[in-house]
């Protein structure tokens, strides 16, 4: 099941990708009439209903936030505009100081809208915002395509709730083993993950290298938590490079196909 929703999920992204803006509930019915023409049942996928259903609540409260900062923001600046005709000092000052809340604020509203709930990586919405231009690379770079082996049966064993403890700990630990100017993490679907190279970091660091470095470090690695001591977990990846003007689709069937031949070597 896990696979054929992954698919769900790829062709429902793919025919929403030129869409300025994509709300929950259009999302929701796309996902759905592709699941229903490739014949998937999703009525009893409870993970999947609940991610949705908590992504919605998340982008309804960004949205209304928002919105609120917005109408904020012109207020205050329909009051700057009197202020300044009648040249009041002290109105001014109060004014800038609401526009340097708000201006913490959106910044906040920011980071929310293009990080990933689960994980804090960076999202997909990041990721076509800065990264690619109607689907093309704006810039040079490395992408290393990520997918955790035997996923799973580590949520069939342990539960969703040990799973989602899995994907945080990755996440922190490519943050933390790949801390350099121009190096980015970002979670592409489930338990797939990016990290992202710019054309600077290609030229400062080894990427094949410190990628297999962190391979192998995590396999090594045991999680432990209240339900389960030492438990050990690896990831395949394949490296690719990017040029400007490449299509994001072409690369990420190359960078997949690599991750495939990493996976069956280390079996």
């Amino acid at each position: 099941m896990g696979n054929k929703l992954k698919e769900v999920t790829y062709l429902t992204i793919k025919n929403l990708k030129n869409n300025d803006i994509i709300l929950p509930g259009e999302y929701s019915t796309h996902f759905a009439n592709i699941a229903r023409d490739m014949e998937v049942d999703i009525t009893n996928e409870e993970v999947v209903l609940k991610d949705l259903h908590q992504n919605c609540e998340r982008m309804d409260k960004i949205v209304k936030n928002t919105s609120d900062s917005l109408d904020s923001i012109h207020d205050s600046t329909k009051k700057a505009q009197v202020a300044i005709v009648n040249k009041d000092e002290a109105s001014l000052a109060s004014i800038t100081n609401e526009l340097s809340e708000m201006q913490k604020q959106i910044k906040f509203l920011q980071k929310e809208l293009f990080s990933d709930a689960l994980t804090g990586a960076y999202n997909r919405k990041w990721f076509a915002d800065y990264y690619l231009d109607d689907g093309k690379f704006q810039n040079d770079g490395k992408m290393a395509f990520i997918d955790l082996n035997k996923f799973k049966i580590i949520n069939d064993t342990h539960g969703h709730l040990l799973g989602d403890l899995v994907l945080k700990y990755l996440v922190k630990f490519l943050q933390k083993e790949l801390a350099y100017e121009g190096v980015n993490v970002m979670r592409y679907a489930g338990d797939e993950f990016m990290v992202l190279f710019s054309a600077s970091a290609v030229q400062r660091i080894n990427v094949e290298e410190k990628m297999n470095e962190a391979q192998i470090k995590l396999a090594k690695q045991k999680l432990k938590s209240t339900k389960v001591n030492d438990l050990q977990f690896s990831f395949s990846y394949g490296l690719v490079d990017f040029k400007t003007n490449d299509t994001s689709d072409n690369i990420l069937e190359i960078a997949d196909e690599l991750m495939y031949e990493n996976k069956q070597k280390n079996r």
